[in-house]
């Protein structure tokens, strides 16, 4: 089966503009923290540089869905506005009673900048190439994130852009179930900030574990179902 890029729901104008801005940030951010390596020194300034980071796709998305009059139907909070701030807080609150104030905080900055991203990844991009097949989008979507990225030669290349695929379909899947994107931003985000300490500490592995099982419990089997089409009152 061929690629089909000329669905009618799908813009190609709109895609080129987020993806050209994203990549525009993404690189201006590389650059200058290259030029100031001091940052990598500071927990401000860290925050500050992977923050701005992530701000690529966000902007992207905002840009092309207002230039072109784009929609999307997944959301912040998605079909359940209680269970979306929970997927938050609660792991926030679990790894700051194992870690202290300043593993709370990093878990929660882990989540911001996973928003920013998944705004653009899923909220913007997926949506509009929701018409395709999911093998399509995923391939789609994988290669763009994967080229994205730029500092690639830092990266074990095929192990990372499997990691990537498999993001893009698991992520995937979470937002047309519960089309909220902080569900989305909690996954990418925790990925990133498990990365270091996960299976080096066996307190945050557990506690990583408890956290995964937690969301998937919540959203798929408390109360109504995520694909259902109705919101939680």
């Amino acid at each position: 089966m061929k690629l089909n890029l000329s669905d009618k729901n799908i813009h190609i104008g709109a895609i080129a503009t987020f993806y050209i801005i994203a990549l525009l940030v993404r690189l201006i951010s590389l650059l200058v923290v290259n030029k100031f390596p001091s940052i990598e020194t500071n927990y401000a300034l860290q925050v500050s540089a992977a923050l701005a980071t992530g701000l690529g796709p966000a902007i992207g998305a905002l840009v092309a869905m207002l230039l072109f009059k784009r929609k999307t139907e997944y959301t912040l909070v998605g079909k359940s506005a209680r269970k979306s701030i929970a997927t938050i807080v609660i792991p926030c609150i679990v790894f700051g009673i194992i870690g202290g104030w300043d593993l709370g905080l990093t878990c929660f900055w882990a989540f911001a900048y996973g928003l920013l991203e998944e705004f653009g990844w899923r909220g913007f991009l997926q949506y509009e190439l929701r018409e395709l097949p999911v093998w399509q989008y995923v391939l789609i979507i994988t290669i763009m994130w994967f080229l994205w990225h730029l500092d690639l030669s830092q990266r074990s290349v095929l192990p990372f852009f499997l990691l990537l695929l498999f993001a893009s379909w698991g992520i995937g899947k979470v937002v047309t179930d519960t089309h909220s994107l902080l569900f989305c931003a909690a996954f990418h985000g925790i990925v990133n900030f498990s990365k270091r300490a996960l299976f080096s500490d066996t307190t945050f592995t557990a506690a990583f574990i408890c956290v995964i099982v937690y969301w998937i419990v919540m959203w798929y089997f408390v109360g109504t179902s995520p694909k259902q089409q109705s919101r939680d009152k």
